[in-house]
């Protein structure tokens, strides 16, 4: 359990309600992003269900805005991969598409990137999903043509977010967790893609010569 302090929220902000979550762990109301604690995840992939039952009212793991990895380290290692809500001159994805305005941007009201389904061109475009630094943006051909991205459980797009991967985490390790008091250099490990992410876990699981660093192997 993340406590409170951690996220350098004052006295005065903790008692009040409105826009946090359960008791002794508030959900912060600036910007905000998702971290994943790699040496906690085991791997299940209940946000994923979490995610995808949320958004779509089904278990479908492919459909989920929350993507799990495994690698062999040479343990079975779990790497995570989500949306950052990456401050605005880091925003590949929007910077990426060929509409004008943009049809992926960061809603300064709800705090969250989001993708505007009727205005997106959908599969035959993609280009936010492939500038994406971390491959954060996902589709699927058959359900979900037109990608989509994690809005931090945002669904009635009022700005009260409530990341469910975060609440059915088994292992606690997911945070819901405020900019503000860390600076966006915390988010410089969470922008990178899954493969990368890693490798980094690798080298300091196993720190090897340089000579025989082996890369990590995809499992699932």
């Amino acid at each position: 359990m993340v406590l409170p302090e951690e996220f350098g929220i004052s006295e005065e902000s903790k008692t009040e309600t409105a826009g946090w979550g359960q008791e002794n762990y508030p959900y912060p109301r600036g910007i905000a992003f998702i971290e994943c604690d790699e040496m906690k995840c085991v791997g299940c992939g209940i946000c994923q269900m979490a995610c995808s039952m949320h958004h779509f009212g089904v278990i479908n793991k492919d459909l989920a805005r929350i993507e799990v990895r495994k690698y062999l380290l040479p343990i079975s290692k779990a790497v995570q991969v989500t949306c950052s809500q990456c401050q605005e001159e880091e925003r590949e994805c929007q910077k990426a598409c060929p509409l004008d305005p943009p049809a992926v941007y960061f809603d300064n009201d709800r705090l969250h990137m989001v993708i505007d389904q009727e205005r997106c061109l959908g599969q035959k475009c993609l280009l936010c999903r492939e500038a994406c630094p971390a491959r954060a943006i996902k589709n699927h051909p058959l359900l979900s043509p037109k990608p989509f991205v994690c809005d931090l459980c945002d669904t009635e797009n009022n700005g009260n977010r409530h990341p469910q991967c975060v609440d059915v985490c088994p292992a606690g390790a997911l945070y819901f967790k405020d900019m503000a008091p860390f600076g966006y250099s915390i988010r410089d490990f969470t922008r990178k893609p899954a493969e990368e992410k890693a490798k980094l876990i690798a080298r300091r699981l196993y720190p090897l010569p340089k000579e025989s660093m082996w890369e990590p192997g995809w499992r699932s």
